[in-house]
This record gives structure tokens, C-alpha cells and sequence, in this order.
């Protein structure tokens, strides 16, 4: 059955759980680029995660991606540049894409940025950095948009209740889970994502 074939009245934990973390673990591949999806509330441990990649000299470049999201009052990008310069990245090695605001257009803006800036053509892997509950958006929004030459290594940490299942017993998440999945439904039907089989 394909993503957009899901009844979203018909969703359980299990099909949820089955959707949204049936995705690949780190390769610990190098690449050309570490591309940080914004978030506001999550955007430390995002960048904790992509500041390790950069230490550990997985790629040398840093794409930043966020504008003002729902209700900020400063954009998503600039907020981790700052976050980002303080932890010993160096400026001329952070791009920034700030005038997206959901996924679709942090990928849409980032390839114009990557474009621009003489990057797009020469890059061959690009390192993903997001949340667990994030990553499937993204590898559906990449594959979608992005040229089919670019490889992807999806770069998250899932020891936590996400991917243990453990957030069947948390109402607020459960909830969180169940609306993202609903949105991904919605996307695939719609052709804003790549709609799979699940």
C-alpha cells in the first residue's frame, strides 16, 4: 500500500511507528555538505549533532535552513549560525537559507542557496540533520526535489522514546506522531513528498 492510500481515521501506533522510523541509521560516510533542517524548540540538539559531524571532519561545509517558522521572531538559520559560530564552526564555512518555512521550502531555498553559491553541481552527499520524528519528512521532501545524484546520509539520534516505541504512552507525543503522519499523507496525496510503499 502506498503512503497516500493510508486512511488517516484508520491510523494506529503501530502504523505510525511503522511510517515514520522505517528509516536508515547513520553510514558514517563523509559528504560534502551537513544540511541542518530548523526548528525552533529543537534546534540545540540538532546542532550538537551536526557541530559533532563538522568536528569529526564528516563534511566541511554547514548549510543552515530556517526562516521564521510559526511565530518566531528571528529566523530559524541565523539563531543556529550564532549556536554554531560559538561551538567553533567557522563562519565561512556556514551557508544560510532563511526565508523557508516548512520543510518543502527548506529544500526548495536550499537548493537555491547551494545553486548561488557554485556548490550544487559538486556536491555528491549531503549529511541530513533533524529530529528522528523529522528524518521520513525529509527523505521524502530530498528525494521529491533534489537532483537524483546526491546521495543522502541521515544523521539523528534515536536513542530516545521515539524510536523505542516508548511514546505510545505519552499522550502529547502520540499526538504529535499521529498529526505528523496525518500531514505526510496529506503531502504524498498531493505531491508535495514522494509517495512510497509502507
Amino acid at each position: 500500500m502506498k503512503l497516500s492510500q493510508v486512511d488517516p481515521k484508520l491510523l494506529n501506533c503501530s502504523l505510525v511507528h511503522r511510517i515514520l522510523f522505517s528509516i536508515p541509521e547513520d553510514d558514517f560516510e563523509r559528504g560534502d555538505c551537513i544540511f541542518v533542517f530548523g526548528s525552533r524548540k529543537d534546534f540545540r540538539k540538532r546542532m550538537d549533532q551536526a557541530i559533532q559531524l563538522y568536528r569529526c571532519h564528516r563534511a566541511h561545509k554547514m548549510l543552515l535552513s530556517g526562516g521564521y517558522g510559526q511565530g518566531g521572531v528571528e529566523k530559524e538559520a541565523l539563531i543556529m549560525k550564532k549556536y554554531a559560530i560559538l561551538n567553533g564552526v567557522l563562519e565561512q564555512d556556514i551557508l544560510i537559507e532563511d526565508q523557508s518555512n516548512n520543510t518543502t521550502e527548506n529544500v526548495l531555498c536550499s537548493l537555491l542557496v547551494l545553486h548561488r553559491a557554485g556548490l550544487l553541481s559538486k556536491i555528491r552527499r549531503l549529511l541530513i540533520v533533524s529530529s528522528a520524528t523529522h528524518i521520513k519528512r525529509c527523505m521524502l521532501t530530498l528525494s521529491r526535489y533534489m537532483p537524483r545524484w546526491i546521495q543522502y546520509s541521515y544523521c539523528y539520534n534515536h536513542n530516545n522514546i521515539y524510536g523505542h516505541g516508548d511514546w505510545v504512552n505519552n499522550i502529547s507525543v502520540k499526538k504529535k506522531l499521529f498529526e505528523e503522519v496525518r500531514n505526510m499523507i496529506r503531502y504524498a496525496k498531493e505531491g508535495i513528498i514522494d509517495d512510497i510503499e509502507i
